[in-house]
């Protein structure tokens, strides 16, 4: 039987490309075999008593409403073995005084981090990702270089396993990392800013590689 993907767009295009990753997103999955959908807005996430039909959703919001229903519904979606890849500005949640509101806990508590910063001047650079090879979602891709913006990220240590990250004057900042929410797989990856992104093969690869790993098809081929 396909796996179904549902790829879904939340948010404007004031910062980000989101009509272009939609289109994007859209293609990396139909090419890794999914039977693909496109939804804008986080309405499929607001009905308590209907899950969304979909195999692995993914998922790329910008200042777009997440709401704590929204939340509440795509966690008990994860948590009931639905998968989730999120994308770049998906865990640019809102905060007070520099920490997480309490209204984007659920949020946080499934994405396993939020965006804290851009670190230090200028917010966009040219850096080296690095690569753990030891997982078939980055099985035989080499460190690469790319231009993209960059998020220093409060994480929740102890849930990720960091699959791809960059040397900055902060240390390493992980780039891409998996974890677990109930019997549902979430991994994040942090490209996604714009066509320099979705140029990279390396990133489109990880991007179908991570949605297959989220509905435990076998990503060893």
């Amino acid at each position: 039987m396909t796996n179904r993907a549902l790829v879904v767009i939340n948010g404007d295009d004031v910062y980000e490309d989101m009509f272009g990753a939609s289109l994007e997103l859209q293609g990396i999955m139909t090419d890794a075999g999914f039977a693909t959908g496109l939804r804008m807005g986080m309405t499929p996430f607001a009905a308590a008593d209907r899950p969304v039909d979909a195999d692995v959703v993914v998922l790329y919001t910008a200042m777009g409403d997440f709401g704590v229903e929204h939340q509440q519904g795509l966690a008990r979606d994860v948590e009931t073995g639905m998968g989730l890849v999120a994308i770049h500005a998906s865990n640019v949640f809102g905060a007070r005084n520099g920490e997480l509101a309490d209204e984007y806990s659920t949020a946080f508590e499934l994405l396993g981090s939020r965006y804290e910063s851009h670190g230090p001047h200028p917010h966009e650079s040219r850096f080296t990702v690095h690569i753990d090879p030891e997982h078939p979602i980055t099985d035989g891709i080499e460190p690469f270089e790319i231009t993209h913006e960059h998020y220093r990220l409060q994480s929740d240590d102890t849930g990720n396993r960091v699959l791809a990250w960059r040397t900055s004057e902060n240390g390493d900042e992980p780039l891409v990392y998996l974890r677990e929410h109930g019997r549902g797989r979430v991994c994040y990856l942090q490209f996604g800013h714009d066509m320099r992104a979705w140029n990279e093969p390396a990133i489109r690869t990880m991007i179908a590689r991570a949605a297959q790993w989220a509905t435990r098809e076998d990503t060893a081929a």
